[in-house]
């Protein structure tokens, strides 16, 4: 789900142009097909162009649907697709559009073809792809050869057959909060918003619009579950991965419920973009914090989600209150001096998480940053009472600095780095650190036995956390483990029916190209299931029971 890259600087001669050229409407007959611009970026099969029928119209909605995808389902699907559309009209009519509208403002109405109809084109999407929009759309032809001359955006049909009838409208409000954007800010203020946080205010409608309310299935769990396995994003330089979604919306979770939703909105307005409208819009709104310090505290309350520590550090949302992801964690030898040196290349305003543990002894940790990096180094240090002390050494200590900490792995348990950068003058910032732990005389000296007990007891307590943390993993859907029972047509929201499409998807993904991971055994699930069986010598019923799940435990897991 994302806005369409390139955003045109031609609002005064679109302004100029709007009452001077003509503009042929399309007809509003059901069933009547016409042809659109599409994004080859987005488009499954890499087209730009795309033939459409018009199968749902209301008074704020067109919906046309790609005629090859379209004529290739059956009478059913035709009918379970219609019956979507329906209850997604009228879940966006009555519900979501007035309060986006009421909160963000309108998108162009009417637009430059003099219509107050939003144009919704469904067609085949890469499976990475949920929906888009394309701000040429808004456009005369005259300023841009690819527009539709359309207030327009773009859905992936895989949502009408795939998704819960209940989620249907929040993946159209996504979209359409793009258009309002384009409106409100690339017409109204000609500014183009950073991607990040244009998709921070879009993804964060599943909770504003209440889709979240609900764990299970939700956009929330989908976006916890994704910075869990890969908690490599970066702010600034948004790819559209699935963890740069879910740390944009983890963060804009946190803004709005440190400093309110006009954080959101007035940032919106401003005639500045990105980092800089916020801390319009903080500073609008009353605040003292600007963004490095909202930042930096979102990247503690990721990895220690502590009220504790302050109402900084923490989430109050309840779906939100176990949260945590885990850290990458280097384990120091607890007997005898060890010293250990790394390094991490770090994007702008990106998450790294690093957590020192075991040692005995005084801690001595070293660290250099590049001399033209502008960066954060947040500290905690946890002792033995799980008391945490929070340090933050900038640009103002220097690039290189020096941390004692004394008694590690005694009175201090844990050290934790949260190495951030704001600017550079190239690429990826060189984080160097390294550390040394030896013994502390204080402490007195040790027999053999009292150091291989304690090794023991530490990897001990090692694996128990290991445990731990793969445990969570499962119950979230991140780890997959032997299918236990049969799944079949019509499951919905399972978590077997989960390990499922991604087996699939990682393991056969000709079969599964889509790569939907909904939980819903639908249509999709079911071709690839049967196909699936056919490759392998199965029956090709589409049922995953007994014969198909004892090859796929065997094939993917081993036994």
């Amino acid at each position: 789900m994302s806005f369409h890259k390139k955003f045109f600087k031609l609002f005064l001669i679109f302004s100029l142009a709007v009452s001077s050229l003509p503009f042929v409407s399309l007809a509003q007959t059901i069933g009547q097909q016409t042809f659109f611009f599409v994004d080859p970026e987005y488009d499954y099969y890499s087209r730009n162009q795309v033939s459409a029928v018009l199968v749902y119209q209301t008074t704020k909605l067109n919906f046309y649907i790609d005629t090859s995808w379209w004529n290739s389902l059956t009478q059913s699907l035709q009918a379970q697709a219609n019956a979507q559309l329906f209850y997604l009209a009228s879940y966006f009519e009555n519900y979501d559009y007035p309060k986006l509208v009421a909160t963000f403002g309108s998108e162009a109405l009417p637009g430059y073809d003099g219509d107050n109809h939003i144009y919704v084109l469904i067609h085949p999407m890469q499976s990475k792809y949920l929906g888009y929009t394309r701000f040429e759309d808004i456009l005369p032809a005259s300023a841009s050869n690819f527009s539709n001359q359309h207030e327009m955006v773009y859905l992936n049909p895989q949502i009408l057959l795939n998704q819960p009838a209940q989620q249907l409208s929040y993946y159209l409000s996504h979209e359409v909060l793009h258009l309002i954007s384009f409106n409100q800010k690339g017409i109204f203020i000609n500014a183009e918003d950073e991607r990040w946080l244009a998709e921070a205010r879009s993804d964060y409608l599943s909770t504003f619009l209440g889709y979240n309310n609900v764990y299970s299935g939700s956009i929330l769990e989908q976006r916890v579950n994704a910075i869990r396995q890969n908690s490599n994003f970066s702010l600034l330089n948004f790819t559209g991965s699935g963890s740069d979604y879910a740390a944009a919306h983890l963060l804009a979770e946190y803004l709005v419920e440190k400093y309110g939703m006009d954080i959101l909105v007035d940032s919106l307005h401003s005639k500045l973009t990105g980092i800089a409208s916020i801390n319009e819009a903080l500073v609008k709104n009353g605040y003292s914090e600007d963004f490095n310090t909202i930042f930096k505290n979102w990247l503690i309350a990721m990895v220690f989600n502590d009220c504790q520590m302050g109402d900084k550090y923490c989430f109050t949302h309840p779906n939100l209150k176990n949260f945590r992801i885990y850290p990458y964690t280097n384990y120091l030898p607890d007997y005898g001096a060890s010293s250990m040196t790394a390094s991490n290349y770090l994007n702008l305003y990106s998450g790294t998480w690093i957590k020192l543990t075991g040692g005995k002894g005084d801690l001595t940790l070293t660290y250099e940053f590049p001399s033209d990096a502008q960066f954060y180094l947040p500290i905690v240090i946890v002792d033995q009472n799980d008391k945490k002390t929070i340090t933050t050494y900038s640009v103002a200590n220097g690039f290189r600095g020096t941390i004692k900490v004394s008694d590690f792995g005694r009175s201090n348990i844990a050290l934790y780095l949260m190495p951030f950068v704001i600017n550079n003058s190239t690429g990826a910032t060189l984080f160097k650190w390294e550390v040394a732990v030896g013994s502390n005389p204080s402490s007195g000296s040790s027999s053999l036995v009292d150091v291989l007990t304690d090794r023991i007891n530490q990897l001990k307590a090692q694996v128990a956390s290991l445990m731990a943390q793969l445990q969570a993993l499962q119950q979230t859907g991140a780890v997959c483990a032997r299918f236990q029972n049969d799944l079949y047509y019509g499951l919905m929201n399972n978590s077997e029916v989960k390990c499922l499409q991604r087996m699939l998807f990682e393991k056969e993904p000709a079969l599964y190209p889509s790569g939907l991971i909904t939980g819903n055994y639908l249509s999709l699930t079911q071709k690839a299931v049967r196909q699936y069986q056919q490759k392998y010598g199965l029956p090709t019923t589409g049922y995953f029971g007994p014969l198909t799940r004892s090859l796929a435990n065997q094939q993917w897991f081993g036994y």
